[in-house]
């Protein structure tokens, strides 16, 4: 290619991936924006443990492997510089001091518990964790962490594992690493050359070099893996500042980002079919060589029509620190991250790969059906639809759809508190954008909901006095409406209806909510052209405020969690059953054998048979069937067994035994069959 043909393909590859890839700019926001605020959320509401969000997901990722890495902060303990002096805010936390760690690279610490600290100490976990050496109380980080996993497992099940300085699942129905961590409200020493290192770009500006250093670090429970022993050393991680760092990249820099972490995959299939070991090479390492290469380039070349030379400058970094098997840590240059990891003959085959994929140019970046991405963007119909402006429509489709699924993925404390409530609405008042102001509304009147369920209706089932019922009963209505705003949730104010007695007005609301509910979809990405014509049509305008829009268009699943007996169908009950697992009921099925039940309340025979109907046809609907959701199966042998049609019951139940779908190992279908078996027996 000579140097148009390059700018040329650089700019349709740079709008593929804004379609099809890494997403626009606004998508891109709206992943973090999503991150951030279950952050805050959670420091509302917890003064013990903040969580911190890490990993792909929380730098502006949506990939099927994007990892989802939480870091869980003990706001018990501070950890300070030796002869840094306590600061305010630190009364009543353990201090301890971090001191120069033997035999390990640098960025590497041991933790000394401060003088007359032992009676304070919060954490039963800290306190196991102490190793007296000399006259010095040290922490080790290898106790505090086995410590840590033992803790986890002991409530959630034998599902983590250590993994570095985190512990992993094991399990196939969650994936996600934690790692717990200390503050620490100081610069590190051995990163101050960062703060005043001579750069070219003038990235980082200033100010944003100013935040970090003000942010601090952490400290995590992790040693040198080049050290004899690691019992008491613990990593210094720079993981905030380097989620700010990635967040201030303009779009053509994340997209290189997008583009290496394509290409590692390449890498390591190939390093896993020649040595056995995928990991030498890691995304870690792609995000150092990333901050190195912006910093140390003109801020003029990351443009689009430069997306060709941006991507191969960076990979001629990764050659040349692969031939020297040297990778400078990006805020303490003297640590070497390749060191014991490429060299011998990990370094060597290593460079024959890379070489390769250097000789094939844009070749080495491939497709999941093995197609190169220049063969793909060369295609003539390809390159037609990118030489286009994409439709205005379809952008406000796809950004919508995306609003949906994150709202659908959302994550929310355990234990819902007034203070985490009025945190939420206090962000909602200082949204900066659109998509702020959708996410804090939806989040806070999610947060009402629960705490309605847990507190209020839960006061209604326990009240003795009919007043005081009552009384309950309108506070819960009051703050379950909110919620019920919002597109399909209006189904959660049908169950409370259904609760209290009300069929008739339960059963006019489920109704109400089919059709919006027929829109659902579990896979955004799989709209149908025929969906998408008729969302465009009705959904799909581009005026109208954000949050009237949220409240004409939103679908999601029809949620209840364990421990919500109180509120849930009483029909439902045996899928709750399962401690720290959430029943998902897709939308549709749920209205539809909601008004059977109502119908059955009422005595409404012909309204019966009809939602029954429907419901036996809704079994075998392509996006919320019975093949997707084992529950659709458990909802219709539910209604036969009202109807004392045991025989049909029992073959819905045993379908549903069949249906290997998500969670299908939480499923109680055999539960019900052994029920109805003994019934039939009797």
């Amino acid at each position: 290619m000579d140097f148009r043909q390059k700018e040329r393909m650089s700019v349709l590859i740079s709008r593929s991936l804004d379609r099809t890839g890494t997403g626009t700019a606004d998508e891109v926001n709206i992943r973090r924006t999503t991150q951030l605020v279950m952050e805050q959320a959670f420091q509302f509401g917890d003064n013990f443990v903040h969580r911190f969000y890490g990993g792909s997901r929380a730098e502006g990722f949506y990939l099927p492997d994007s990892d989802h890495d939480r870091m869980l902060i003990d706001t018990s303990v501070t950890v300070l510089d030796r002869g840094q002096s306590l600061p305010p805010r630190a009364s009543g936390q353990t201090v301890l001091y971090m001191v120069e760690a033997a035999g390990c690279r640098p960025g590497y610490v041991s933790l000394v518990l401060a003088d007359d600290q032992l009676d304070g100490i919060q954490r039963p976990s800290l306190m196991n964790s102490l190793v007296q050496s000399g006259n010095m109380m040290y922490v080790s980080s290898d106790i505090y962490r086995e410590q840590f996993i033992t803790t986890l497992n002991r409530h959630l099940g034998d599902v983590f594992k250590s993994s570095g300085p985190s512990c992993s699942t094991a399990s196939s129905s969650l994936s996600v690493d934690l790692v717990y961590s200390f503050a620490c409200s100081s610069w590190p020493e051995e990163a101050n050359e960062w703060t005043s290192r001579v750069r070219l770009s003038g990235w980082p500006r200033q100010s944003l070099i100013d935040r970090i250093v003000r942010n601090g670090c952490h400290i995590v429970p992790k040693g040198d893996n080049c050290s004899g022993d690691t019992l008491l050393q613990w990593m210094i991680s720079f993981v905030s500042a380097e989620r700010m760092l990635v967040h201030s990249f303009n779009h053509v820099q994340f997209k290189v980002y997008f583009l290496l972490k394509h290409f590692l995959r390449q890498v390591k299939v190939a390093l896993k079919t020649d040595l056995g070991d995928e990991d030498i090479l890691c995304s870690y390492f792609l995000k150092t060589l990333l901050f190195h290469a912006i910093e140390s380039s003109d801020e003029l070349l990351w443009r689009d029509k430069n997306l060709y030379v941006c991507f191969w400058f960076c990979f001629n970094i990764l050659i040349a620190w692969v031939k020297t098997k040297y990778c400078p840590h990006y805020f303490i240059p003297a640590n070497n991250l390749f060191q014991r990891k490429i060299h011998g003959q990990n370094q060597q085959r290593l460079l024959v790969i890379l070489n390769d994929y250097l000789n094939s140019k844009w070749g080495c970046l491939r497709l999941e059906q093995g197609l190169s991405l220049v063969m793909y963007i060369c295609q003539p119909h390809i390159q037609d639809q990118l030489l286009q402006s994409e439709p205005v429509i379809d952008i406000v489709i796809r950004r919508d759809l995306s609003i949906l699924q994150h709202l659908r993925t959302l994550h929310y404390p355990t234990r819902t508190s007034f203070k985490t409530i009025v945190g939420m609405f206090n962000l909602l008042s200082k949204s900066e954008s659109e998509y702020e102001e959708i996410l804090t509304y939806y989040y806070g009147v999610h947060l009402l909901y629960n705490w309605a369920i847990d507190q209020v209706f839960h006061d209604h089932t326990a009240a003795t006095g009919n007043k005081n019922r009552y009384q309950n009963l309108k506070r819960s209505k009051r703050f379950i409406i909110p919620r019920a705003s919002v597109g399909t949730e209006l189904l959660y104010l049908a169950t409370f209806y259904f609760r209290v007695g009300n069929f008739t007005r339960s059963l006019e609301i489920s109704r109400q909510t089919m059709r919006l509910a027929a829109y659902f979809l579990h896979d955004t990405n799989s709209m149908t052209s025929e969906q998408r014509v008729m969302y465009a049509q009705v959904y799909g305008f581009p005026g109208g405020t954000s949050i009237n829009k949220l409240q004409n268009l939103f679908t999601s699943y029809i949620s209840f969690e364990y421990g919500q007996n109180n509120f849930c169908l009483p029909e439902l009950q045996p899928e709750i059953s399962v401690q720290f697992k959430r029943l998902d009921i897709p939308p549709l099925p749920y209205a539809v054998f909601l008004s059977f039940l109502c119908c059955h309340e009422l005595g409404d025979i012909p309204g019966r048979a009809t939602a029954l109907r429907n419901l036996i046809v809704l079994k075998d609907d392509p996006f919320q069937g019975g093949h997707k959701y084992w529950i659709v199966h458990n909802l219709l042998g539910i209604c036969y067994t009202a109807i004392w049609d045991i025989r049909r019951a029992l073959r819905c139940y045993e379908d549903s035994t069949q249906m290997q779908t998500e969670e299908h190992e939480f499923n109680p279908a055999t539960l019900r069959i052994e029920v109805l078996r003994k019934f039939e027996n009797e």
